[in-house]
Formats: C-alpha cells, sequence, structure tokens
C-alpha cells in the first residue's frame, strides 16, 4: 500500500512538473527576446536539470524539491512575464463565452415553447405551467451569422453556411416573423415554431372541421362542452372522433362520430398522409389562408406551416407564408422537463 501511494503521488508530481516546463517554454517563445541573455541561460540550464530528474529520479521527494527549486528561480525572471489570475480567469470566460455564442449561432439552440399551438407533440407553459425545452438544429439548413450586434445598431457582414439538407414536409421549424407582414406588429420579430406542411410550389387545401364539432357532451355536468388539444380518435370499427381535453372538468370528451374526409389536407388534390403524423391530426378551416374550398399555391422560397393544435394556433391559415431566409433550425428534442425527455417528430 506504501508503494501504491508512493509511485501515485510520483505520477501526481511529474505531471505537474511536466506542466511548469511548458508554462515556461511558452513565456520563453513569447518574451525571450527582452530577457537577459544571462538570465537565458539559467532559465535553460534549470530546463535541462528538471527535465533529467523527470526522466531518472522515482524519489517524491526529490521531485518536489526540484520543482520548488525551479519555480522560485524561474519566477524571478519571468514573473514580470506571467499573466495575472484575474486575467487568466478573464480569458477562460471570455473564451467560453465566445464559445458558447459561436455554438448558439451555429450549432444549437435552446428554445421554450410558451404557448399550446404544437400540443400534443409540445406543451407550452400556456397549460402546463412549465413548457417543453427544446434543442433545435441551426446547421441542418444552413445556419446564418448574426446581422448585427445586440442591443446596438452595429451591423455585421452577413453570411450563410451550407446546408446539410432542405427543409422536409413533418420538419418541426423555427422561424422568425420578421417581414411576414400580416402578423400582429407585436408579433413581429419573435421566434414561432410550427410543422412544415407546404412546399415551394405545393398545392394546399384544407379540408377541415368547424368549430362546432369540437365541442362534446359531458357524462358528469350533461352539458356540452369545448374540448382543447384535440386528436384524432380511429375506433375498430372505422369510425373517427375527435378527442380532447375539457378543462372545466378535467375529463377527455370524444366529439363525433366525424367524415374521415374531414379535418385533411390536400397536397395537389391528394389527401396528405406523408409523414403519416398528417393523419392524426385534426385541422380546421379559419383565416385567410386555410377557407373550405380554397386552395393556395406556395410560393417560391416559402413555405406554408401548421400547428399541430389546430383550434388553438396562429400558423400560416391566417398570415401566409415563411420565408426561407426566415427559418432558423430544426426542433430534434425536448430536453426538459425530464420526464419528457424525447426525440421529436
Amino acid at each position: 500500500m506504501k508503494d501504491f501511494l508512493k509511485n501515485r503521488k510520483t505520477r501526481k508530481l511529474k505531471k505537474e512538473a511536466r506542466l511548469h516546463l511548458k508554462d515556461v517554454r511558452k513565456i520563453l517563445k513569447k518574451h525571450g527576446n527582452k530577457i537577459d541573455e544571462h538570465e537565458l541561460n539559467m532559465i535553460s540550464a534549470e530546463i535541462d536539470d528538471l527535465e533529467e530528474v523527470i526522466q531518472s529520479s522515482d524519489d517524491p521527494s526529490q521531485l518536489e524539491k526540484r520543482c520548488m527549486n525551479f519555480l522560485y528561480k524561474t519566477d524571478k525572471v519571468l514573473k514580470p512575464y506571467k499573466k495575472s489570475t484575474l486575467r487568466e480567469y478573464a480569458e477562460a470566460i471570455i473564451t467560453a463565452v465566445i464559445l458558447a455564442l459561436l455554438i448558439r449561432t451555429f450549432i444549437v439552440q435552446a428554445f421554450k415553447i410558451p404557448t399550446g399551438s404544437m400540443q400534443p407533440t409540445l406543451h407550452g407553459a400556456q397549460y402546463y405551467g412549465m413548457g417543453d425545452r427544446i434543442l433545435v438544429n441551426k446547421f441542418i439548413y444552413g445556419a446564418k451569422s448574426p446581422t448585427g450586434i445586440m442591443f446596438t445598431d452595429i451591423k455585421l457582414p452577413y453570411f450563410q453556411l451550407p446546408a446539410v439538407r432542405q427543409p422536409q414536409r413533418g420538419d418541426i421549424v423555427v422561424f422568425t416573423t420578421e417581414g411576414i407582414a400580416l402578423l400582429d406588429e407585436d408579433e413581429q420579430k419573435k421566434d414561432f415554431i410550427k410543422r412544415l406542411v407546404g412546399l415551394p410550389g405545393d398545392r394546399i387545401e384544407i379540408i377541415g372541421l368547424r368549430r362546432e364539432n369540437l365541442f362534446a357532451p359531458s357524462p358528469k355536468t350533461g352539458k356540452v362542452h369545448r374540448i382543447h388539444n384535440p386528436v384524432k380518435i380511429f375506433e375498430p370499427d372505422g369510425a373517427i372522433y375527435i378527442q380532447g381535453e375539457c378543462q372545466e372538468t378535467g375529463e377527455f370528451l370524444k366529439a363525433g362520430p366525424i367524415n374521415k374526409d374531414e379535418g385533411v389536407i390536400l397536397l395537389n388534390g391528394e389527401t396528405l398522409k406523408d409523414p403519416d403524423v398528417f393523419t392524426r391530426i385534426p385541422y380546421l378551416n379559419e383565416g385567410q389562408f386555410g377557407m373550405r374550398n380554397k386552395s393556395i399555391i406556395v410560393p417560391d422560397n416559402s413555405y406554408y406551416v401548421l400547428g399541430d393544435n389546430s383550434p388553438s394556433s396562429k400558423d400560416s391559415r391566417f398570415w401566409g407564408f415563411v420565408p426561407e431566409s426566415n427559418l432558423r433550425g430544426k426542433s430534434f428534442m425536448i430536453y426538459f422537463p425530464f420526464t419528457r425527455f424525447r426525440l421529436v417528430r
């Protein structure tokens, strides 16, 4: 046991000695031309002596003594050229901040879901008190550089990295609302999250439900209540219902049966079924760009997006299309709360 502890201490001292040598060589490389030749020769001799002890000795007391002597002699010469503790901490903090900003801008960024527009896929703080925290892939569509420095009018050179792939139907995307004219002023320059439905050139039509179909009778109260966070329920006999939460009673109620052709999206005249998430979401006819019997063509370099919680989502049905340049990234994971930890699809 004594030999084990001795060997462990020896290894630790040799590691520290090598770090001292590295630090001294680094200072000499940067400031050696400012140091007197006699002092340089003395430091060089001390480096050789310490290296020899590291190679030849396994005596911890000798190593410790030699390290202390090395530090004492070199510090007398090199102290003016060493960084202060404050400077070292400042450089470490600045480096960490720059690295974090680069990761946030070009690789991955965390977002909090504030509303229920994407339920049941993503939970919003509006209903659950603590909205899902998600991670968004910033580089998949080609990360964009900031256009300016926050809280200032200083502009920065703009560039965009190459995309890994183009946005695909069914992606849950985060985008900025800047420049979307039909949005209210207080919703400009915010980040929204929706599911991508229409690609450039697609012809989209919603054969949607009516809001009166989203009310269901409650066995508990005997009254009809509005249901929230609706999802489609496919019964074994083929009947389709809309199930949702009644906030007044806490029950889950079913409305229906409904026509199987209602609450669906038509893509170029065919029911949208790929990816299959679109078969599970009931959509409502609402807004200027989501009326029944009205198809819309997605313009070039733009996308049509909808919330999974159609009755509570203000999306492309109301304000139109998302310019490609507004895309921030693709959501791929819920990381908090831990009970909700999962990949997002």
